[in-house]
C-alpha cells in the first residue's frame, strides 16, 4: 500500500541510506502497526485528519477516504460531555504531548474504549507541523478491569458486611456474658441498660410491667455520666404520674417495636407526660428513637427505649433488628431470674416446712446445726426430727439422694412416714422397717434414703440408747473423759431392698455425755488439696468436746467441716447432739 506522508516525514533521517529506502520502511513500518495511527495538520482549519493508517481503519471501522480532512471529535458523536476530552483539548492548545482514555463509537455505532496518545511534531525550525495520535482498542482490558472492579467492591462489600456481622455477634455475646453474671434482675436491666450505651444509644431507659400490671422505670444509662441526674429526674416525674409515656405504653399495649427516625418537636409534646416531663427530654435531646418490646415466653415484661441524642448517628433497619436482638436476651435473662427467685422462694418455704421446730425435752441437753448447699431454689436432700414418744424421745437423721422437689418429697414422705409410725411403735428398727416397706410402695425404686434412728429412754440419771441405722453413718458417743466410741448396728439403706436386715444396738449415756448423729455432709467434705475430713477427723474433734454443751458441740463441728473445706461444702450437712446435762 502507497502512502503520501507529511512533509516533516520527506527529510533524510538517515544520511547513509537514501531517501526512498527510508520513506519505504517508514511506511511498511506505520502500515504493520498493530495500532491506529492518525495525524492531522493544525496549520489547517479545525485540524484535520491527513493520515491514517490500516489499524484506524480496522479499528474504528471507518475507511480512510471516509475520514480525511475531517477533525478526530466525530469519534465521540454525542458523547461530547467527557471529562478526558478538556484535558486532551489543553494539551492540544498548549502544544503538548498527552495520553488519554476516551469513549469512542465504530462507524456501525458501538462504542469502544481509545486508548490515545498525542504527540505534537515541530520542523528544524521549531515550528509546530503535525500532531500525531496513536490509538489502542483497550476495551477488553477496561471491561475485564471493570469486572476486576465490580468484584472488589462486591468483596469490600462482604468484608464490611462481615465485620459488621463480627461486631453485631461479638456485641451480643458479650451481652450474654454480662446478663448471665447475676441473678439479680434488676441488675440484669441495669447491665442491659449499661450495654445499649453507647454501642446502640446515647441514652437507655428499659421499664418493666409489675405484678400489679404497673409500669416501672428500674434501669437507664447515660452515655454522659453530668446527664445521668435527667434520667432519675424522668423516673420521679414517671412515678408521679403512674404510667409510662405515650410512646411507651403504646408499644407494651401492641408488642410492636417502634422506630422513628428523626424524632420531631411535636412528637414530643404529643408524648410526654407534663411539661416538666417535655423540658427534661428536651435536654436529654432525642433525634432517633427505637422503642423495643420485652417478650418472653409469650409475654410483655417491659420495654427498652434506645435513644440517639446525635446527629452523626440515626437509627435504621439494621439498628432496629440489633434492639430487637437485645431486648429477647434481655427479657429471657428477666424472666429466668424471676423464675429462679420465685422458684428460690418456694424452694424456702418448702425447706422450712421440712426442718422441724425441735422441742426443748425436759433432762436433755439438744443441739442441731443444717446447713443444705443446693442452689437457692432447691430444698436440700438432708433431715432431721426429735419426736416425743411414751417411754421417752425418738431422735431421727436421714440423707436423701437428690436434691429440688423430688428430694423433698421423699424427705416429707421420711419424715411423717416414722412420725405417724412413732405414735405407735417405739421399736427403731420396726419404725424403719415400716418406712422401707412405705417408699418400696410409693416410690420407683430410684429414689432412696439412708437413715438412723435412736430410741432415747431415761434411765435414772443417764439415758438408754436404742440404735436401728439404715446404711446410714453410725452415731458417735462422747464420754465425759473426752473418748469417742462408734455405735455400730447393721442395715441397709431404705426405698432399694424389700429386706433393709435391720438390727439393733444398745448403749448408755451417763451424765455429761452425749451422742452425735450427722449426715455424710461433715465427712466427706474436701479440702483444697482433696483431702477428705473423714471420721477420723470428726472423732479427733469430739474428743476435745468433752463437757461442752450440745449447741456448742454441733457448732463446733458445722465450723470444722467448712474450715476444712475452704468455706465451702459438697453436700448437705445435718448434725444432732443430744447430751445428758
Amino acid at each position: 500500500m502507497s502512502t503520501t506522508l507529511p512533509g516533516w516525514l520527506e527529510g533524510d533521517p538517515w544520511e547513509r541510506q537514501g531517501a526512498e529506502e527510508s520513506r519505504r520502511l517508514l511506511d511498511r513500518a506505520v502500515a504493520a502497526s498493530s495500532g491506529g495511527v492518525v495525524i492531522t495538520d493544525p496549520n489547517l482549519p479545525d485540524d484535520p485528519i491527513i493520515y491514517v493508517n490500516p489499524a484506524f481503519e480496522r479499528i474504528t471501522g471507518y475507511s480512510r477516504q471516509e475520514v480525511l480532512g475531517r477533525n478526530c471529535r466525530f469519534l465521540q458523536r454525542e458523547d461530547r460531555g467527557q471529562a478526558e476530552l478538556e484535558v486532551l483539548r489543553q494539551a492540544l492548545a498548549e502544544r503538548r504531548e498527552c495520553r488519554v482514555v476516551l469513549r469512542n463509537y465504530r462507524r456501525d455505532g458501538t462504542m469502544f474504549w481509545n486508548e490515545l496518545y498525542v504527540s505534537p511534531v515541530y520542523d528544524e525550525e521549531g515550528r509546530l507541523v503535525n500532531f500525531v495520535g496513536v490509538q489502542n482498542d483497550i476495551t477488553e482490558r477496561k471491561r475485564m478491569e471493570e469486572e476486576r472492579n465490580l468484584l472488589l467492591a462486591r468483596e469490600q462489600l462482604a468484608r464490611a458486611e462481615a465485620v459488621k456481622a463480627q461486631r453485631r455477634l461479638s456485641f451480643l455475646a458479650g451481652a450474654d456474658a454480662l446478663l448471665l453474671s447475676t441473678v439479680d434482675y434488676p441488675g440484669r436491666l441495669r447491665q442491659t441498660a449499661r450495654i445499649a450505651v453507647p454501642e446502640l444509644a446515647d441514652w437507655c431507659v428499659v421499664d418493666v410491667m409489675n405484678e400489679d400490671g404497673s409500669v416501672s422505670q428500674v434501669a437507664a444509662a447515660h452515655a454522659e455520666p453530668s446527664r445521668e441526674g435527667l434520667l432519675a429526674e424522668l423516673a420521679r416525674i414517671r412515678e408521679r404520674h403512674g404510667r409510662p409515656p405515650g410512646l411507651v405504653a403504646r408499644v407494651l399495649e401492641t408488642a410492636r417495636p417502634l422506630l422513628l427516625d428523626p424524632v420531631e418537636e411535636r412528637v414530643l409534646e404529643e408524648n410526654a407526660l407534663d411539661g416538666d416531663h417535655l423540658e427534661v427530654l428536651r435536654g436529654l435531646v432525642v433525634r432517633s428513637l427505637i422503642v423495643v418490646p420485652l417478650l418472653a415466653r409469650g409475654r410483655t415484661i417491659g420495654a427498652m427505649s434506645l435513644v440517639s441524642s446525635r446527629e452523626d448517628r440515626s437509627y435504621g433497619e439494621e439498628e432496629l433488628s440489633l434492639a430487637r436482638s437485645l431486648a429477647y436476651r434481655c427479657a429471657l435473662a428477666v424472666d429466668n431470674a424471676r423464675l429462679y427467685h420465685e422458684r428460690g422462694r418456694i424452694a424456702s418455704i418448702l425447706q422450712q416446712s421440712l426442718l422441724p421446730r425441735l422441742p426443748e425435752p425436759e433432762g436433755l441437753d439438744v443441739g442441731v446445726e443444717y446447713l443444705p448447699v443446693g442452689r437457692e431454689n432447691e430444698a436440700g436432700g438432708d433431715f432431721y426430727d426429735l419426736i416425743e414418744t411414751e417411754g421417752g424421745w425418738l431422735a431421727v437423721v436421714g440423707d436423701v439422694r437428690g436434691k429440688g422437689a423430688a428430694a423433698a418429697a421423699i424427705t416429707a414422705l421420711a419424715r411423717y412416714t416414722i412420725r405417724a409410725v412413732a405414735m405407735r411403735e417405739v421399736s427403731p428398727s420396726r419404725i424403719l422397717s415400716d418406712l422401707n416397706e412405705a417408699m418400696l410402695r410409693q416410690l420407683d425404686g430410684h429414689r432412696f434414703c439412708t437413715a438412723v434412728c435412736a430410741g432415747l429412754t431415761p434411765n435414772g440419771a443417764g439415758l438408754g440408747l436404742s440404735v436401728a441405722r439404715a446404711g446410714h453413718p453410725a452415731p458417735l458417743l462422747l464420754r465425759g473423759d473426752g473418748r469417742v466410741e462408734v455405735l455400730e448396728a447393721p442395715g441397709r439403706a431404705l426405698g432399694i431392698f424389700k429386706e433393709p436386715d435391720l438390727a439393733e444396738r444398745s448403749a448408755r449415756l451417763a451424765p455429761g455425755e452425749a451422742v452425735v448423729f450427722y449426715t455424710d455432709g461433715v465427712t466427706e467434705v474436701r479440702g483444697p488439696g482433696g483431702t477428705l475430713f473423714g471420721e477420723e477427723g470428726l472423732r479427733r474433734l469430739l474428743g476435745s468436746c468433752a463437757g461442752l454443751e450440745a449447741w456448742r458441740i454441733a457448732a463446733r463441728i458445722r465450723e470444722a467441716a467448712l474450715k476444712h473445706g475452704g468455706g465451702e461444702l459438697r453436700d448437705d450437712l445435718a448434725v444432732l447432739v443430744v447430751r445428758v446435762p
